[in-house]
Formats: C-alpha cells, sequence, structure tokens
C-alpha cells in the first residue's frame, strides 16, 4: 500500500479539558498518513488518479478548527471518518500532539495515535 503523508500540521485551536485550553487556545502538531493505491497516478503521471493533499490538508483543518473539543481523541477520529468517506483512501492514520498539555511534569508534547480503515466505518 502506498502513503501520503503531510507531516507536522500546525494549527491553532480550542480543545481541551480544563477551562484555560477552550479560552485561550493552544497550537497542536498533527501528522497524517493516507494509504491508498497510487501506482496508476505515478505510472500515467495523472493527478486524476490520485489523492489531492492539498484538499485533505484543508479538510483537517476545517475540521480541527471548527469546534472545540474536549478530547484530541475525539477531534482526531472526526478527522478520520470524514476523510476515509470523502478521499479516495483505505487507511489513515493520525496522530495528534498537544505540546502544552497542562500536566505538572516536564515533557515535550502528548500524542495520541489512530489508525482507521474504511471498514471501521462502513
Amino acid at each position: 500500500m502506498d502513503v501520503i503523508r503531510l507531516n507536522n500540521i500546525l494549527i491553532y485551536a480550542r480543545h481541551g479539558v480544563h477551562m484555560g485550553e477552550n479560552e485561550l487556545g493552544g497550537q497542536f502538531e498533527i501528522d497524517l498518513e493516507c494509504f491508498s493505491n497510487l501506482k496508476n497516478a505515478g505510472k500515467d503521471d495523472d493527478l486524476t488518479q490520485t489523492v489531492d493533499y492539498g484538499a485533505i490538508y484543508q479538510r483537517v483543518v476545517e475540521l480541527f478548527t471548527q469546534k472545540p473539543y474536549k478530547l484530541i481523541e475525539s477531534v482526531g477520529e472526526a478527522i478520520c471518518k470524514s476523510l476515509l468517506k470523502q478521499f479516495p483512501i483505505e487507511k489513515v492514520t493520525i496522530r495528534i500532539r498537544k505540546p502544552h498539555a497542562p500536566i505538572d511534569g516536564i515533557l515535550d508534547t502528548v500524542e495520541i495515535e489512530l489508525s482507521r480503515t474504511v471498514e471501521d466505518y462502513a
């Protein structure tokens, strides 16, 4: 299976459980892997036979900023479901990082990873 990756998408949004996270918001980092058969696109050099990663990027930004979620797991699930229904991809893996998670400790980021296939939403 072939893959298109969008790495380190930076988005400002208002996701989180704590009131300050919803009021002030914060920066999030997203990595996305979209699995599809890209053989014909590569063979024929034909844009119509591939996945439009510009459109995927726009959809991710739209969904991520559309409304506040308490959990990044929830917004990740919404993104996976939408991409698998809207684009010719068979599997998607998303990683969402929260660099400034409200944790009493020292760490770089908190990250979740979800992998979903078209069968998950059939």
